[in-house]
């Protein structure tokens, strides 16, 4: 591999600015990363799959860690272990405060992702976010105690969240602007497929073995994971927007040839001559420290940028599916099921969980991330609306009639059950394939870590804030949740821009817009798209471009 900007003639590019990152010297002492010589030599559609498989494993360890304790909270010897076995309210807030724990390192990771990813390359970011949870995962199976398993899950969340951050805007870096949203909906399906695999082979050792292995081998398991992502790392293809960002043009001409799937010379000239271009412009027009991003205004609004990418991820949160997924067998519970019936169905749902988000592969670029979204807090917000008049009907006639207590409560179920289909096929892909969208490449992967950063603060307060709910209102959640579904539907509206099948570089032009509303940067759009394409054909006539010398 070339040094960091010897292949390149900055000077042309914008005279007198060099728009070159160097590549840390850190980057040198961690092996592995991207090679041209020891890349798959693969192209087009194979090259497309290799880049699923290997993405989609590292979302696999992210489903899986997410519902690794939504069993395990359950177990009789893990709660003698960490001393909450007694019911009281203390107990219930060391529970939820060691589910919340991993989204605390979920945001430090992610956090520490936004300098490494733009230093080091995203690749070696992954390798590193693997080392990570690998501990975590041996820590978390060995743990002796309360202070030891606090410890563990902060580790396993840094790992998560290095991965979780990086994979997604890696692989929107180097997937074809129309399928983009499909790269992070496959992902995101075996993320789930993740999520069903732990939850059943917890209830599988629970009723097999003993309780001590019930909940320390799952919690082992994810380690197969992560060594495949560790070991395959170093085979696949790095960013091209990041290879260009450090001046590796030649290496990103040649990534962009093998994993476009028409590859074609003129077209992926073009697509460098537009991130050549973006480069130019986001030299002298973004922010692209954390605390400029959140505090200065620049040309490209980044600040705007970081809350709508932000924005999203709280509103996820917000939509109420964490206290179903991660307290599934609790609400199952107010649904009047008993013994393992609630395990059960929390089980069973997981799979339609999966066929959603199989469904989202389709819609996420054929519908778009705007109209997922809309849908989706409209269908959630009225789903559950039922399914809080149902629950109350559950609870109202347990004693009395048990019979018609029954039948509410398999509406219940059944209400669960449509509820997280809906979320699945509109906005678990949107809420992770949206950050890695919005923003410049100069500030990319920083913006990404401020929106992981966003999903662990209030994933970690939600999920902190569940058990009482549960215990206070009973029933009252599912109305609490539909309510603010159908409130979010005004901010959506108004302020998040379409961003499907839309080149990652016209994003830059689409969110310039001087007003945040969408229909109103829509309006510009086709103005300003007009307007750079005239300022590229006349840095072309000038020879103002980045030349690549021969090797």
């Amino acid at each position: 591999m070339d040094p960091p900007n010897q292949n390149v003639k900055s000077d042309q590019l914008n005279p007198g600015v060099n728009v070159f990152r160097k590549e840390s010297a850190l980057a040198q002492y961690i092996p592995g990363g991207y090679s041209a010589s020891r890349c798959l030599k693969l192209k087009g559609r194979s090259m497309s799959y290799a880049t699923f498989s290997f993405a989609g494993c590292a979302i696999l360890f992210f489903g899986y860690d997410t519902a690794v304790m939504s069993q395990v909270n359950n177990n009789l010897d893990y709660e003698r272990e960490m001393g909450v076995a007694g019911g009281s309210d203390r107990d219930a807030a060391a529970i939820g405060g060691l589910v919340s724990l991993w989204f605390g390192g979920f945001a430090i990771g992610a956090f520490v992702v936004g300098y490494l990813a733009d230093s080091i390359g995203r690749l070696k970011t992954i390798q590193l976010g693997c080392l990570w949870g690998i501990l975590g995962a041996a820590l978390l199976a060995s743990a002796q105690n309360i202070t030891w398993l606090s410890f563990a899950r902060v580790i396993s969340g840094i790992g998560c969240g290095h991965l979780n951050t990086t994979v997604p805007v890696w692989t929107s870096e180097l997937a074809d602007p129309h399928l983009r949203g499909a790269f992070v909906a496959v992902q995101f399906t075996l993320a789930m497929v993740g999520s069903t695999i732990v939850y059943w082979m917890e209830f599988a050792c629970l009723k097999t073995l003993s309780e001590s292995f019930a909940w320390r081998f799952p919690l082992g398991f994810q380690i197969i994971f992560l060594l495949f992502i560790l070991l395959a790392a170093p085979f696949y293809p790095e960013s091209p927007r990041y290879l260009a960002m450090i001046g590796k043009m030649k290496e990103a001409r040649s990534v962009l040839r093998s994993c476009r799937i028409e590859s074609n010379d003129e077209a992926v000239e073009i697509e460098m001559r537009d991130i050549e271009y973006a480069m130019r412009v986001e030299t002298s027009s973004t922010s692209v420290s954390f605390s400029s991003m959140l505090l200065k205004k620049d040309k490209l609004h980044t600040r705007r940028r970081v809350i709508l990418g932000a924005g999203i991820q709280v509103m996820q949160k917000c939509t109420g599916i964490d206290f179903i997924s991660v307290y599934a067998p609790n609400m199952f519970a107010l649904s009047g099921f008993t013994g393992d019936k609630p395990a059960l169905l929390a089980g069973g749902n997981w799979f339609g969980y999966v066929a959603a988000l199989a469904l989202s592969i389709y819609l996420c670029d054929h519908v778009g991330r705007r109209k997922m979204m809309l849908t989706g807090c409209t269908l959630m917000g009225l789903v559950l609306i039922v399914g809080g008049v149902l629950s109350h009907e559950t609870v109202s006639n347990t004693n009395t009639n048990p019979e018609k207590a029954n039948k509410f409560g398999a509406g219940v179920a059944a209400i669960l059950y449509i509820y997280t289909f809906i979320y699945g096929s509109t906005w678990l892909t949107t809420c992770w394939v949206y950050p890695t969208e919005v923003f410049p490449l100069a500030s990319r992967s920083k913006g990404a870590a401020l929106a992981t950063v966003a999903f662990s603060i209030a994933g970690g307060t939600i999920n902190e804030v569940i058990p009482y709910l549960i215990n206070a209102i009973g029933f009252w959640v599912f109305i609490l949740f539909a309510l603010v579904n159908l409130a979010m539907l005004i901010p959506i509206y108004l302020f998040y821009i379409e961003t499907a099948n839309r080149p990652l570089e016209d994003l830059d032009i689409l969110f310039s817009s001087k007003s945040p509303l969408s229909w109103k940067a829509e309006r510009e759009f086709i103005v300003k798209l007009n307007e750079r394409n005239s300022d590229m054909a006349r840095m072309d006539m000038k020879g103002e471009k980045i030349e690549v010398e021969d090797a």
